[in-house]
């Protein structure tokens, strides 16, 4: 058959040039010969759309192909980001060159030529328009294109051609791996001004759907030291030519090795035939700089970096997770020896080395150095992720229900209690990178859709989507997923791929989560990260007792003081003590600066004496006032341990009981309840039993605030009252959107607020022995520590 060794030995040229794309090599000259072939009524001799990553080989392959066809006479680039709409400069617009015109007289002069329109997308619709028109349209030419090859490159869906189910597809049912790229290629858009449009044109997509698609690899390691080894030696050629000097090379291919690897983190084909030269050219320089009359060169390489490169051949994936994802770069080691007139520049040693100025993006993909084990407390969290953890690594666990593994979670609970930790921890221990996004990145369709193709492009790997609660973003991240960033990429490509991509998403609450993040086949587990418990709480402190410290210190005390604070305000504590101790000129923390910036912390900086109007009246009325509290509250609420009462004024409050955050829980029992409301009243009554009508301040609005509110809550929302039964009145007024029993609750409210009252007036006067000992130890001391506490009541009752 005519031209029928037109493939083979097209294929064979262009093979020798091009590494690792032998596939779109193959589909490429098998298209061509199948134009030839069947001569098509087709506008054009052939039309392709090469599919892949930025420096996959894409332009390479059509320069290469240029060359190897005997047919071809010219190539034709059109950078498409010139054709994207008007150009403003100053007050003027300045129309850009029509595309139209430039390919008709470029194939006037060239009518056996390529067309090479680089990332199409880019081009705004009026000019992929004017594209199809010209290579599909019914309209007739000016000239005759049945000679020219168009070819038109895009980066999009780069990532998801070098995915293992997508290459899987490619080789079983090719077809279907064609409509499956037109289609995603149909979802994909662009941000114009602000708004999201469409990246292509829908007359074009039908122009490339009628053609041939082709995806391209991303070049493996090998091929990239390929590529370097033909740049040294076409260098090398050219520079002794010029210069006359002789340039030779021992262990050539881990010459060639460690050069392309010191270019690290960007090893590209364009950097490589870039910068190779430069490399080498540096090391002449120096040897010039050496021997001025310099003949010869020889370069070489030593035993320890050629055991360091075969290292990198054999384990390809760590060195690219170190590069990567660790960012880490190669540094070579070189050694420069004269020996008369000639030089050996040897590579002694090559060696991993943190970059020493990193330009870390928040969307980079990031590997997490910490470990469950470096998270204080939560081990019910950190049991659950590991079961979460099982479930990604040992999938055959769930094959047996018919399921698939899950693509995300969402980590939920009060902020600063390590959720954010625990995820960048499941990272590690899953051994996948992550990308984070966060804030306004949330908002962003385009850097969420760059995230998660990084994520793919990485697979297995984690998009860590940080605090979606924060009001304005839920909306945000609602709307994008609902169009197609994170929702599409969450789903699987025929179900073949298991969970490529897992997503965690931190929040504070699940209540208003909506369904579109929720529903089945997205982010499936919720896990809870409640409050720090005591043991988290101790760790905290004995990190922050690294520092030097007073041995007396009582760690279990300043644990107990600590309760309810976030890991960030812990990590505080332990920086403002010290620097507190230090502006005192101290050379250790003590116990009584520790828990002043606890204090600090919680309730507020402590106001000065003269900030106070008489302050020492002012500060006997608050004894009482919290003595009363203090007291009745251990007889009357004895599960709910004080932590301390305190009389110091604070920019808070002028004094306090707090109690431990892990043993507080709201009153549950009607008994509970009530007792609650005596405890609130017991400040006013104390103070007015011991200083009369004057007692009667305003000091007390909150507790009087608190009060009624839990009396409201047991009349009419918990049916605890006798006279008005078990009703909840919330929800039926709602529904009538009328007020109903208001009176008769108004009524029993004050019933029980006089009840209590007159039940903390006996209290108050059978404990006031303990009240006013609490209240004179306050005075002098002004904070005292729940088991002083606990020993003043005792002793002021068994004295009684």
């Amino acid at each position: 058959m005519q031209n029928s060794s037109y493939d083979n030995s097209i294929e064979e040229l262009i093979n020798e040039k091009i590494f690792d794309q032998q596939e779109a090599v193959t589909t490429l000259t098998k298209s061509l010969l199948q134009s030839s072939l069947l001569k098509s009524k087709k506008k054009v001799r052939a039309l392709f759309t090469f599919i892949g990553l930025a420096n996959s080989g894409k332009h390479y392959l059509a320069q290469t192909l240029l060359q190897s066809d005997k047919e071809l006479e010219q190539i034709k680039t059109f950078n498409m980001e010139q054709y994207s709409g008007n150009v403003s400069m100053g007050m003027e617009q300045f129309s850009l060159p029509s595309i139209s015109s430039e390919v008709t007289e470029f194939v006037k002069e060239n009518p056996k030529s390529i067309l090479f329109f680089e990332d199409i997308e880019k081009g705004d619709f009026q000019t992929q328009l004017a594209l199809y028109s010209l290579f599909g349209g019914n309209e007739a030419n000016e000239v005759d294109f049945s000679q020219v090859i168009v070819i038109m490159s895009t980066t999009r869906l780069g990532s998801i051609v070098q995915r293992q189910d997508f290459k899987e597809l490619l080789k079983s049912d090719p077809l279907q791996a064609h409509t499956y790229l037109m289609e995603k290629l149909a979802q994909e858009y662009v941000m114009v001004n602000g708004m999201k449009e469409e990246a292509f044109d829908k007359k074009l997509l039908s122009l490339l759907n009628e053609h041939t698609v082709i995806p391209f690899n991303r070049l493996t390691l090998p091929a990239l030291i390929k590529i370097a080894a033909r740049t040294i030696h076409e260098m090398s050629q050219h520079f002794a030519k010029d210069s006359k000097l002789e340039i030779e090379y021992s262990n050539f291919d881990k010459f060639a090795s460690l050069l392309t690897l010191s270019l690290s983190p960007y090893i590209n084909a364009r950097h490589i035939i870039q910068k190779i030269p430069e490399l080498i050219f540096t090391q002449v320089y120096e040897a010039l700089k050496v021997t001025p009359e310099l003949e010869q060169i020889h370069f070489d390489v030593l035993d320890e970096a050629i055991e360091f490169v075969n290292n990198v051949l054999k384990e390809q994936n760590l060195f690219i997770k170190k590069i990567s994802q660790q960012h880490m770069r190669i540094t070579l080691d070189w050694e420069i020896i004269k020996e008369g007139k000639s030089v050996t520049c040897k590579i002694k040693n090559a060696f991993y080395a943190k970059e020493k100025l990193s330009i870390l993006t928040p969307d980079a993909l990031h590997v997490s150095d910490i470990k469950f084990s470096d998270v204080a407390g939560q081990q019910r969290v950190k049991d659950e992720l590991k079961e979460v953890l099982a479930l990604l690594k040992e999938p055959e666990r769930l094959k047996q229900f018919d399921m698939t593994p899950p693509k995300g979670m969402f980590l939920y609970g009060p902020r600063g209690m390590g959720k954010k930790l625990l995820a960048r921890a499941f990272a590690y221990e899953s051994d996948m990178p992550y990308v984070v996004l966060s804030g306004a990145e949330l908002f962003d369709a385009a850097k969420i859709h760059k995230a998660y193709a990084q994520a793919f492009a990485a697979a297995p790997a984690i998009v860590l989507l940080e605090d979606i609660d924060t009001p304005g973003v839920m909306s945000g991240v609602i709307s994008l997923m609902s169009t197609t960033p994170v929702e599409e990429e969450l789903d699987i490509l025929n179900g073949s791929f298991e969970s490529p991509v897992f997503t965690i998403a931190t929040l504070s609450s699940v209540e208003n989560i909506p369904e579109d993040l929720s529903k089945a086949g997205r982010l499936d587990i919720r896990i809870e990260v409640p409050k720090l418990d005591m043991e988290a709480r101790r760790f905290f402190i004995e990190e922050v007792l690294k520092k030097p410290h007073d041995k007396k210190i009582d760690v279990e005390k300043v644990v107990r003081y600590i309760s309810g604070l976030s890991g960030n305000e812990l990590q505080r504590i332990g920086q403002e003590a010290a620097l507190q101790a230090a502006r005192k000129g101290l050379k250790e923390l003590t116990e009584e600066i520790l828990l002043e910036q606890i204090n600090i912390i919680k309730y507020g900086t402590k106001l000065e004496n003269k900030q106070i109007r008489d302050i020492e009246k002012s500060m006997a009325k608050t004894a009482y006032h919290e003595a009363g509290h203090a007291v009745l509250s251990y007889f009357l609420l004895p599960d709910i341990k004080i932590e301390q009462v305190t009389v110091a004024p604070r920019s808070e409050t002028l004094g306090f009981v707090s109690y431990h955050n892990d043993d507080y829980v709201d009153a549950t029992s009607k008994e509970e309840l009530f007792n609650d409301v005596c405890v609130l009243l017991a400040g006013r009554i104390a103070k007015m039993e011991k200083f009369g009508e004057e007692g009667m301040e305003t000091g007390a609005i909150n507790d009087l605030e608190v009060a009624s509110m839990q009396v409201y809550a047991a009349v009419a929302l918990f049916g605890m009252d006798d006279e008005i039964g078990y009703l909840n009145v919330s929800g039926v007024e709602s529904v009538y959107d009328r007020k109903l029993f208001s009176k008769r609750i108004e009524e029993r409210m004050i019933a029980w607020i006089e009840e209590a009252k007159h039940k903390t007036q006996r209290e108050v006067k059978r404990l006031w022995p303990a009240i006013e000992a609490v209240a004179k130890r306050l005075i002098k001391k002004e904070v005292i520590d729940g088991e002083e506490l606990k020993k003043i009541i005792n002793r002021a009752m068994k004295k009684k």
